[in-house]
């Protein structure tokens, strides 16, 4: 019986970081082989979650290989589907099993900037939470801050509010808050009773608000478009961390109209496990998305963004 997608759907999701790792070694060290590392791989014993077990074979090494084979058919799989969706957007190329970059994107008015190996950079550093790297999931919210404004139209602004915060924003999510507040109209802080002057969350899981002008001044009843970042390997973790009953304690009222919770992250998302992380995070931009999103708005992104994400590029890929 062929095995159901959606119970495999974190094996496939498995399959997109492999596909990551060979995208990251074509643009680190040239050309690479899908099933480069596989073999290493079945040594160390870390094929055990591809492919199903075969009855027949009672030999180790044959089933070892059924599971490479399967792994080498995902990945091959994912990376003709990242082709399908971006189209001249995905900065590679595949030929006889093998990946090869295509070179660095160059800013034009086909392509504003390298935001696929940007976003690749983040899913590849050895860490985010230690020296240079930090500057990564701080340059992503602030990049998914103005492509997500541009998604929802010409006259839609947005504010980072996420924790560490722009000076003029201020330093404590009470401030920040209050800035928007200030810009809006809305989001008048007033937290229940009980509660202490700030949240123990820096952010209450909120990266960034964005909001259409209602073109005729009167700044009741806007749409506010709601925005959690995730960077980490822990991101599915996160998907409910922007949470609209929570976060309304803090204000009174929070909105006059309820606000639409958006996603962000720079990992690629296989089909078969969009629902059900759109269904727990509200509507979600994976990988593919903002590269889409980027192509589509060229200059949504601030100049200042697009230096820091060339650096970020360097410093992943050096």
């Amino acid at each position: 019986m062929k095995p159901n997608p959606y119970e495999r759907r974190h094996q496939v999701q498995q399959s997109a970081i492999k596909a990551d790792q060979v995208e990251y070694n074509s643009i680190k060290n040239g050309p690479t082989p899908v099933d480069a590392g596989f073999y290493t791989e079945r040594v160390a014993g870390a094929m055990d979650d591809f492919g199903p077990d075969d009855p027949l074979i009672t030999e180790d090494w044959q089933q070892d290989d059924l599971r490479i084979e399967d792994a080498v058919g995902q990945i091959h799989e994912q990376i003709l589907r990242r082709m399908e969706i971006l189209k001249d957007s995905y900065p590679f190329e595949l030929k006889s099993g093998t990946l090869k970059y295509k070179g660095r994107s160059t800013r034009s008015n086909r392509n504003p900037g390298p935001i696929y190996e940007f976003l690749l950079a983040i899913c590849s550093a050895e860490s985010l939470t230690r020296n240079a790297y930090t500057q990564l999931p701080r340059v992503f919210e602030r990049v998914s801050a103005q492509l997500i404004a541009a998604y929802f139209g010409e006259h839609v602004r947005s504010i980072h509010v996420g924790f560490p915060r722009d000076s003029n924003v201020g330093t404590s999510f009470k401030e920040a808050m209050k800035y928007v507040s200030h810009h809006t109209g809305e989001w008048a802080w007033g937290p229940d009773d009980g509660l202490p002057d700030e949240p123990a969350q820096g952010d209450a899981g909120c990266d960034f608000i964005a909001w259409p002008d209602t073109l005729d001044g009167r700044r009741i009843g806007q749409l506010f478009i709601l925005g959690q970042c995730a960077c980490g390997n822990n991101w599915e973790d996160k998907l409910s961390d922007l949470n609209l009953k929570e976060l309304s304690k803090w204000f009174n009222p929070l909105s006059v109209v309820t606000p639409v919770r958006t996603f962000t992250t720079p990992f690629y998302v296989t089909d078969v496990l969009l629902r059900e992380v759109s269904r727990k995070a509200g509507l979600f931009f994976d990988r593919a998305r903002l590269t889409l999103l980027s192509k589509k708005y060229k200059k949504a992104i601030a100049n200042s963004l697009l230096r820091k994400m060339d650096k970020s590029i360097e410093l992943v890929f050096s």
